[in-house]
């Protein structure tokens, strides 16, 4: 063999390779699917089809050179009955693609021609006067999405006390910070304005700002100014009288975790009907806290 021969090389595999690396350098990703065949497919809609065929016994070819007038086109499914092309994510069809079907709907009379694509090309479609199976595109207002809000000014003061443990069973306090995550389905693109959800939490953020946070259980008066707070702990009994503005009780311990709860029970009511969830990040200084992920049923969810 002679030295530096030139080896023949497939021009058309090398522009598919050459289209795919470009992708892939350009920091994008292409997928395959196969088929029971061991058919490469180039997207899931091709392999729906695939899927369909053998399902209904049909024999079919991918990918095969069909002959039309002068030229030799390349039909995505062929099949005995006719020709399947198949459209995943062109917005529209090219004129050299209805060319195509035009070519193959004048040489094959006594075949279909059947497109499979995404609902968004259906109107360009249909102008070639071939039936179409056209398939739905997600849209965003179907989505479920998530937005979330980490600004300073969702921080508050607070004090509390839990008489059940050693180290905290003290009067003590802590500075800590929010952050909102809204879950729903966007409305003219948008979930909920960013502004009206720092509103609704920052009305939640000064009923919290500045309070003792203790049990119910442990105040043993409730008078009209004050309460009395009793309790024996590890670090010895207390009894303290505090005023009722300053103070914040809650229905379990004063932990971090049943403060989130608190914050979903005031913010939720509040939330658009299009919110379906609700997480409540609360840290209790820094690099800790508590995450809750609560699901809000709305007073008008029959409705909808």
């Amino acid at each position: 063999m002679a030295k530096n021969q030139p080896h023949s090389i497939n021009p058309a595999l090398m522009k598919g390779l050459k289209r795919k690396l470009g992708s892939v350098t350009s920091g994008a990703y292409f997928k395959a699917y196969r088929d029971s065949k061991g058919n490469l497919l180039s997207s899931n809609l091709e392999l729906a089809v695939a899927k369909i065929l053998e399902f209904s016994g049909a024999e079919y070819e991918y990918r095969k050179k069909v002959k039309a007038a002068d030229t030799s086109i390349t039909v995505d499914f062929v099949t005995k009955r006719g020709f399947i092309q198949v459209y995943e994510d062109s917005t529209s069809l090219s004129k050299e693609e209805a060319e195509k079907i035009r070519l193959l709907q004048k040489a094959h009379k006594n075949k279909q021609t059947l497109i499979v694509a995404r609902t968004n090309m259906q109107p360009n479609l249909e102008s070639l006067g071939v039936p179409v199976a056209a398939l739905a595109s997600e849209s965003l207002e179907t989505r479920t999405q998530s937005l979330f809000v980490d600004d300073p000014s969702l921080s508050f003061d607070y004090s509390h006390i839990l008489p059940w443990s050693n180290k905290c069973s003290v009067l003590h306090g802590h500075t800590s910070t929010m952050l909102i995550e809204v879950i729903g389905r966007p409305v003219n693109g948008m979930i909920v304005d960013f502004g009206e959800v720092k509103q609704i939490v920052k009305e939640c953020v000064r009923a919290l700002d500045h309070k003792l946070f203790i049990a119910q259980k442990y105040v043993k008066e409730d008078k009209d100014s004050s309460y009395r707070i009793r309790f024996k702990g590890p670090n010895g009994a207390f009894d303290l009288t505090v005023p009722k503005q300053s103070t914040f009780p809650l229905e379990g311990e004063a932990t971090v975790e049943n403060l989130a709860e608190v914050v979903v029970k005031m913010v939720s009511p509040k939330m658009p009907s299009n919110v379906e969830a609700l997480g409540v990040y609360i840290y209790e200084g820094l690099n800790k806290g508590s995450h809750l992920l609560a699901n809000l049923k709305h007073a008008d969810s029959s409705k909808r």
